[in-house]
């Protein structure tokens, strides 16, 4: 019988201040069933609904929402759980967190295909100027400073990494703020940026990155040269290589790197291209410690479940079809609307999917 103890469920806070107003919370940055406060100075790693989360999964079965370790596990690919019980293992009772997750600011500078406008400044501006439906009607500002008071009330003694997420993290000044307050507390921490790789570090911030054991930049790419560009727009890929090669050779020698690859309808016959870039360029940083490399499967539209027969032969024919529920099935309306999608955002960006991804294209030709 698989034990599934999760180390993220009982050591792990994510808050989102995402949206203006809201304090919303989980143990984990995977669910979207968040719990919400209005205090900033609840503890919120000692709520109820957190404790009852912690209990449950003793009794080793699977709770609501955390679907996207579920079926990453029926895959060859790690899932965030199983990946954190390798890094962490079991854990005695806790005084506070042993990972913060951490959404406080939006402000991006891309518009990526798999994002969307509640993790976006950008996508936000893009939807207004092109009178699409926005759903979130929020003007975005860094929420900083709440989340500073915040973290004030939370007890650090087990803490040992803390994630930021974006938005893009390396962009302006508010994620080096809480980095700042963080480092005043308990600096012996693994610090992590998810970024997108488009944005340098400045040099006034080494000092600052120094303090920390380890800072470590969670970079997202999905894909190499003309794949890259589309799916991450409006991002150039020889900008991006440069930028994390310049990254590699200059920051404080206390940083290392991890790739972040998400595995969509787009991508996922081109992986291999990713994974030879990595081996010849970006394997490791100058000090020769290795560059992580994860894989994990997209959602929302993009995901897996929203292809054709023909695109499941194919996945079968290349031995990718366990990453396929067993009971998946074609679903004309969600494919119907992917591709509505697809055709949308070609035109507004003056791109060509079928050009981009002639193999995948060829499967979908019934809806295109």
């Amino acid at each position: 019988m698989t034990d599934l103890y999760c180390p993220v469920i009982h050591g792990g806070l994510s808050i989102n201040l995402k949206t203006n107003g809201e304090i919303r919370y989980n143990h984990c940055c995977l669910r979207s069933d968040f719990n919400f406060s209005d205090n900033l100075k609840t503890d919120l790693f000692s709520s109820p609904s957190l404790e009852s989360l912690r209990q449950f999964n003793k009794s080793n079965n699977w709770a609501a929402g955390c679907d996207t370790c579920r079926l990453n596990e029926q895959t060859q690919y790690q899932s965030f759980r199983t990946g954190m019980t390798s890094l962490i293992g079991k854990t005695p009772p806790l005084h506070g967190p042993t990972r913060l997750d951490l959404m406080f600011d939006i402000n991006c500078n891309l518009a990526c295909r798999i994002c969307g406008p509640e993790s976006s400044s950008l996508w936000m501006k893009h939807l207004k100027e092109h009178n699409i439906n926005n759903t979130r009607n929020t003007p975005h500002r860094s929420r900083a400073e709440e989340m500073i008071k915040i973290l004030s009330n939370i007890d650090f003694t087990d803490l040992k990494m803390v994630v930021f997420c974006g938005g893009e993290t390396l962009l302006g000044t508010s994620y080096w703020k809480v980095a700042e307050y963080i480092a005043s507390r308990n600096s012996n921490i693994t610090l992590s940026f998810q970024t997108n790789g488009t944005q340098p570090i400045l040099q006034k911030y080494y000092e600052l990155i120094e303090k920390f054991d380890l800072v470590k930049l969670h970079i997202s790419l999905d894909g190499t040269k003309d794949k890259f560009n589309y799916q991450r727009w409006p991002a150039e890929w020889n900008q991006v290589t440069e930028n994390i090669l310049e990254i590699k050779e200059t920051a404080p020698v206390n940083t290392m790197f991890l790739v972040e690859e998400t595995l969509s309808v787009m991508n996922i016959l081109y992986q291999n291209e990713l994974d030879s870039w990595l081996k010849k360029y970006f394997f490791e940083n100058r000090l020769g410690d290795e560059t992580t490399h994860t894989k994990h499967l997209a959602y929302k539209e993009f995901n897996l479940e929203n292809i054709t027969e023909e695109y499941y032969q194919l996945l079968k024919k290349r031995n990718l079809s366990s990453l396929v529920s067993k009971n998946w099935k074609e679903n004309p309306k969600e494919i119907e609307f992917l591709v509505t999608k697809i055709k949308t955002f070609d035109k507004i960006r003056n791109q060509n999917f079928a050009k981009t991804f002639p193999e995948v294209a060829e499967c979908y030709a019934r809806y295109l």
